[in-house]
């Protein structure tokens, strides 16, 4: 038998230093006037489990256990990204990508592999001096989208490699 005291839940005992991304969604969406609902938390839980932007396919896959149809998850992360919970990134086809921020961190920027998908992080770069400027020019609502493109190192490596074992079998 377990006291009151005690709990048999795998973190008891693990101090939590803030809420959990799904605590602080609920929170924001309540403050906003909107239910919260299952679809909600279950995209907010597995956007946190991601380090990485996903499209909305693979959320929408990512709840294969859970009722949740693709028309709720496109709803769902276009309420987020209104509520600043989420930001909402393109690939160069165009394709709409989306992570977790919870409207408190600082614009993440990233970098996409051309060939093989990889996504990496930029460092963190100002863009407070270009808004500041557009606020002082009267403009207001301010948003601004930053993507990088490229080839990763291990997929310019095999180019290489390709292209130097047909130079070899030519010669």
């Amino acid at each position: 038998m377990i006291s009151a005291t005690q709990s048999n839940h795998p973190i008891a005992g693990v101090a939590m230093t803030g809420p959990t991304p799904a605590e602080f969604a609920c929170a924001r969406l309540r403050q906003a006037g909107m239910r919260v609902t299952k679809p909600r938390i279950a995209i907010i839980e597995l956007l946190s489990r991601h380090p990485n932007p996903i499209s909305i396919e693979k959320v929408h896959t990512g709840l294969n256990d859970r009722k949740c149809d693709l028309v709720t998850v496109y709803r769902c992360l276009a309420t987020f990204e209104e509520l600043g919970l989420v930001r909402r990134s393109f690939l160069h086809s165009g394709t709409c990508l989306y992570e977790l921020t919870l409207g408190g961190r600082p614009d993440c920027y990233h970098v996409f592999c051309r060939q093989c998908g990889r996504i990496d992080p930029v460092d963190y770069f100002a863009v407070e001096a270009p808004m500041r400027s557009l606020e002082e020019r009267g403009y207001t609502a301010i948003s601004h989208v930053v993507e990088f493109f490229g080839v990763c190192p291990q997929c310019r490596g095999a180019a290489m490699r390709d292209q130097l074992t047909t130079i070899a079998t030519r010669a």
